[in-house]
C-alpha cells in the first residue's frame, strides 16, 4: 500500500510541476508583472529543465533552473519549479526552504494565490518525507486555508 501511495503521489507532483511549468512559459512573455530577459533565456532554460524532468534527469533539471535563476532571482515561480524537482529528490529540507523562499518573494501579490498554494502543498510533501507529522499538519492547514480563501 504504501509503495502505491508513493507512485500517486510521484504522478501528482509530476503532472503539477509539468502543468505549472507549461502555463509558466506559455504565460512568461504575455505576462506584465513578470520581467523576462529579451533573449528569452529563461525560458529556453525553462524548456531545458523541462525535458530533463521528463526525461527524470533531475539534476540536470534543477542546474537549468539554477541558471535561470542566476538571470531572474526574484522570479517566484522558478523557486517553486526548482522546489519541485529537490522534492522529486527526495531532498526533504531543501524542497521546503526553495518552496519558503518561493512564498517569501510572493508576498502579498495576488496574481500568486495558486502557487503560494502549491509551494505549500510542496512543503506538506516535504514535511512528510522528514517525518515531522507537525510540520506536515501545519503545513497542510496552511493549504487548505489559502485553498478555502481562493473559492
Amino acid at each position: 500500500m504504501n509503495t502505491l501511495n508513493t507512485n500517486w503521489q510521484e504522478r501528482l507532483l509530476r503532472l503539477l510541476f509539468i502543468t505549472f511549468l507549461a502555463m509558466m512559459v506559455e504565460n512568461t512573455l504575455a505576462t506584465p508583472y513578470l520581467k523576462v530577459d529579451s533573449s528569452s533565456a529563461v525560458g529556453d532554460l525553462l524548456l531545458e529543465a523541462f525535458e530533463y524532468y521528463k526525461d527524470e534527469q533531475f539534476e540536470q533539471a534543477a542546474a537549468s533552473l539554477e541558471r535561470a535563476l542566476r538571470i531572474e532571482p526574484r522570479h517566484p515561480r522558478l523557486w517553486y519549479n526548482l522546489a519541485g524537482v529537490r522534492l522529486q529528490q527526495q531532498d526533504w529540507k531543501r524542497a521546503a526552504n526553495l518552496a519558503q523562499k518561493s512564498n517569501a518573494l510572493i508576498g502579498s501579490d495576488n496574481h500568486y494565490k495558486k502557487l503560494r498554494i502549491r509551494n505549500w502543498a510542496i512543503i506538506t510533501q516535504a514535511c512528510k518525507g522528514m517525518g515531522d507529522a507537525a510540520c506536515e499538519r501545519k503545513a497542510r492547514d496552511r493549504a487548505q486555508a489559502l485553498w478555502r480563501a481562493l473559492r
